[in-house]
């Protein structure tokens, strides 16, 4: 991880985006608005931004009364989960309240909306997406997110059969991220949890979700660290996500996309040494 390259990516240079800073500028010293997740994550590695996420210490609707002064358009379709996505020419920007998320019998959460930064880093998945820089450029890292960026390190924040239990899409998201790193680390009985709740996907997860996953996992820089197990005692035993999402998406003749995945997947296991 370089510094240099967050400083030469479009967060620590939001003015000279056209479409970022007409937004920003709408609540630049009205509010506190930080960049967060993904596009945080990707900006430290040097990797494509290709979505912009934002947490904001204010209610939803009070978003929307900002975006409408300023004439941007958005979509509120999020609003129950304090996520409001503002729309300029053909650029999405998710603006997303601060919460405090409480499951209980429901895979959604009852949302609470709070004004305490590190309280909404706690409901994030992994330690390295929940980083937040406000538009000053200042750092806030709550979870140490930045060293196990350092350290190719994907940990859950607290306890990882709880992060699951709260959404099954962090599985195959795990196994994304160690597509990042050419040598992942990772908590081994974090792997195996993951692997013995694998069929919880299927009810889970919708295939639109287990595909969009997938693509991205083709297209990060080291692919075949999420195509086999990482087990010391068996490296080169293949990886059960990939066997069961193969096995799901052929069961459900979901053919849209389907064939070009498998194509490289095979191709992947197939060269695997």
């Amino acid at each position: 991880m370089n510094i240099n390259l967050l400083k030469n990516s479009i967060i620590f240079n939001w003015e000279k985006d056209y479409h970022l800073s007409k937004l920003l500028q709408s609540f630049q010293n009205k509010v506190e608005i930080r960049f967060v997740g993904g596009c945080v994550r990707n900006a430290f590695l040097g990797q494509k931004i290709n979505e912009i996420d934002f947490a904001i210490n204010i209610v939803p609707s009070e978003i929307i009364k900002i975006l409408n002064k300023n004439n941007i358009e958005y979509d509120q379709q999020g609003i129950k989960f304090g996520t409001i996505k503002a729309i300029i020419k053909d650029k999405n920007y998710e603006i997303t309240s601060l919460r405090k998320d409480t499951y209980k019998n429901s895979r959604f959460p009852d949302v609470e909306f709070i004004n305490d930064w590190q309280l909404d880093s706690l409901r994030r998945d992994f330690t390295i997406n929940s980083i937040y820089i406000s538009l000053n450029k200042e750092i806030f890292d709550y979870h140490d997110g930045l060293n196990d960026l350092r350290e190719n390190r994907i940990l859950f924040i607290g306890k990882a059969e709880k992060r699951i239990e709260e959404d099954y899409i962090r599985i195959i998201r795990f196994y994304r991220f160690l597509s990042f790193f050419e040598f992942p680390k990772y908590n081994l009985k974090d792997l195996h949890m993951l692997n013995n709740v694998m069929h919880k996907i299927e009810d889970h997860v919708s295939n639109n979700k287990i595909k969009s996953e997938l693509k991205k996992i083709l297209n990060n820089p080291f692919p075949k660290n999420s195509l086999v197990s990482l087990d010391q005692d068996n490296i080169e035993r293949k990886n059960k996500l990939i066997k069961y999402i193969q096995a799901l998406w052929e069961k459900d003749d979901y053919k849209e996309g389907l064939n070009n995945c498998l194509k490289k997947i095979n191709y992947l296991i197939n060269n695997l040494k």
